[in-house]
């Protein structure tokens, strides 16, 4: 699998910081960035990032989707797990092309065909579908939470609530839970997130 870029640069912390980073710490930047991009496509399910795809996933029913673009029935639907879904550049049916299939949302319908009833259907059928995903740019409230998050471990990368040094005391902002975040989500953050969250359902046979 190729490896994800962050969801912010270190260019894009700097100047939401209103500074400048030495050497080391832009390379500490820009891992906190990659750690704290690599937990927000966890929470939220998704890649984010812009991309093509092609997996292979197993064909559920399509209870309630009567009638498409076509004006038939679909003989059954998958659910694609990355979104938002910008182009399909092909659908196959158990390594067919299809062109007999419409998109509602996420959800990517196909018509009835000889693979819906015996003796072929004696497992879901197989559908392979390549199609492009995500955001170009990333939203900014996405990328200013991973920002959030990797600032909160360059400033107070021992999670503490305040020290003294030279007689000046310093005290760092805590959640008022009082989490030890670093660069894990706080509450609010996954409240912001919420609303590009993927729902579950979706069942993959294989990566192509």
């Amino acid at each position: 699998m190729a490896v994800l870029p962050s969801l912010a640069t270190v260019a894009d912390l700097a100047t939401s910081l209103g500074r400048s980073f030495t050497p080391a710490e832009e390379t500490q930047a820009q891992a906190l960035l990659d750690q704290a991009s690599s937990v927000v496509r966890g929470y939220l399910r998704l890649n984010v990032t812009q991309a093509e795809t092609t997996d292979t996933f197993r064909m559920a029913r399509a209870d309630g989707y009567a009638h498409g673009p076509f004006d038939c029935r679909a003989g059954g639907q998958v659910l694609l797990p990355q979104r938002p879904i910008t182009d399909v550049a092909e659908v196959k049916v158990e390594g067919v092309v299809t062109h007999d299939w419409w998109l509602d949302g996420d959800r990517l319908l196909v018509r009835s065909g000889p693979w819906s009833w015996p003796p072929t259907a004696h497992q879901p059928p197989a559908v392979t579908v390549t199609y492009t995903h995500g955001w170009d740019p990333v939203p900014g409230d996405i990328a200013a939470i991973v920002m959030q998050a990797a600032n909160r471990g360059m400033v107070n990368p021992s999670q503490i609530r305040s020290e003294t040094v030279g007689g000046e005391t310093t005290t760092y902002l805590i959640p008022t839970l009082g989490e030890a975040l670093g660069v894990l989500l706080s509450r609010t953050e996954k409240r912001v997130l919420d609303q590009y969250r993927r729902r579950a359902g979706t069942i993959r046979v294989r990566p192509s």
